[in-house]
């Protein structure tokens, strides 16, 4: 491993909590969300996002270009946490048309080098908490990252993941649940503002977490021969014997001298023949021919990435429902379909054709 390399996890999408929607005055302003919205430039996880988490995917021009977005129905994430150094980051920022013009952490601005420019009791630069974690239920090997620059997620996330971080190990991931908890706060003079604040929470109590990772206690051993029959402290010798310790290699092969030893077969008696003479090069390579199957003409693995899709493509066409789907199949290939199962890959190729050809009218399917 390179040293001053850090380790990352490529980024799937982006965790939302809100949304822009338009004025009266045709420009757009921020909106918050009840449930969690999740962005990508990979339409096929959006799709997937939608199946596991409800809401309709649709396309989204993001500022980078067009993506896809689904809002969902789920106030809860399954999420697991990498570890911090992948995970967790936090930084004062001030932002313009142009981009991100300070970053820092409260002493030094990493993006000019310097020392940090805000003044401590009025800082011009606002918190920025970015957390990444891992959609437990979601296929793909990428990170979801989550932006808030809101105070109570700044302070509350830091603390949930330290805690995760500890509870899990160096390394290790520990599954826990993302909520979206809409809060509100009154002040005096002041209208009640409400906001959401992403929370990072386990499943598990804090008991089970120190049960979990903390060695059990040893009892103290005690005697009780005193006269008064007070319990005193068993005195540990002051030297104890030494026994030889053994190295790792010869612990194993002790255990190996241990186990038993299976009884071998007799290996003088010959092999009985049986009277065939063997094929040659040719004729085996024509009799593997011949029993092989061309992967065209197989069943379809129901946990394929080629499965997924064709179940995408009928949920996005409105035919998500089984007798829907099935018919629809059956049109297609023109033969009774009553199990998605009994298609071979080639089918399922033919039918994810005619499924992405626009323009497609659900009325056309057979009933």
């Amino acid at each position: 491993m390179i040293v001053d390399l850090q380790r990352r996890l490529m980024e799937a999408g982006r965790i939302r909590i809100g949304q822009q929607v338009p004025t009266g005055n045709g420009e757009t302003r921020p909106e918050k969300l009840a449930t969690f919205r999740l962005t990508s430039s990979d339409r096929l996880r959006i799709q997937q996002a939608g199946h596991l988490y409800g809401g309709t995917p649709q396309p989204w021009q993001a500022p980078a270009g067009q993506q896809w977005e689904v809002i969902t129905t789920a106030d809860a994430l399954d999420v697991m946490v990498p570890p911090s150094d992948m995970a967790f980051s936090q930084s004062y920022e001030l932002w313009s048309a142009g981009g991100c013009q300070r970053r820092c952490d409260g002493r030094q601005d990493s993006i000019s080098d310097g020392p940090c420019l805000c003044d401590p009791d009025k800082r011009n630069c606002q918190i920025h908490t970015r957390l990444s974690v891992l959609l437990r239920d979601l296929p793909g090997l990428g990170v979801w990252r989550i932006d808030t620059s809101g105070y109570y997620a700044a302070v509350e996330l830091q603390g949930a993941v330290e805690v995760i971080q500890l509870a899990a190990g160096r390394g290790h991931m520990l599954p826990a649940r993302l909520r979206l908890e809409q809060r509100q706060v009154k002040r005096p003079d002041q209208p009640t503002r409400r906001f959401a604040v992403p929370v990072l929470d386990i499943e598990v109590s804090p008991g089970q977490l120190l049960s979990s990772h903390t060695a059990p206690r040893q009892e103290l051993t005690t005697s009780t021969d005193a006269v008064d029959g007070s319990a005193r402290l068993t005195p540990v010798p002051a030297s104890l014997p030494s026994a030889p310790v053994s190295t790792v290699r010869e612990q194993v092969a002790q255990v190996d001298d241990d186990k038993p030893k299976p009884k071998r077969r007799n290996a003088a008696q010959p092999i009985p023949s049986t009277g065939l003479q063997p094929r040659t090069v040719a004729q085996a390579a024509a009799d593997a021919a011949a029993v092989d199957t061309p992967p065209g003409d197989q069943l379809i693995d129901p946990r394929s990435p080629q499965m997924k899709k064709l179940h995408a493509c009928l949920n996005d066409a409105g035919l998500g429902e089984r007798d829907l789907g099935l018919g629809y199949i059956s049109t297609v290939l023109a033969r009774d379909v009553t199990s998605s199962k009994e298609i071979t890959v080639a089918e399922a190729a033919r039918v994810i054709d005619a499924l992405e050809q626009p323009p497609f009218n659900p009325a056309d399917v057979a009933s």
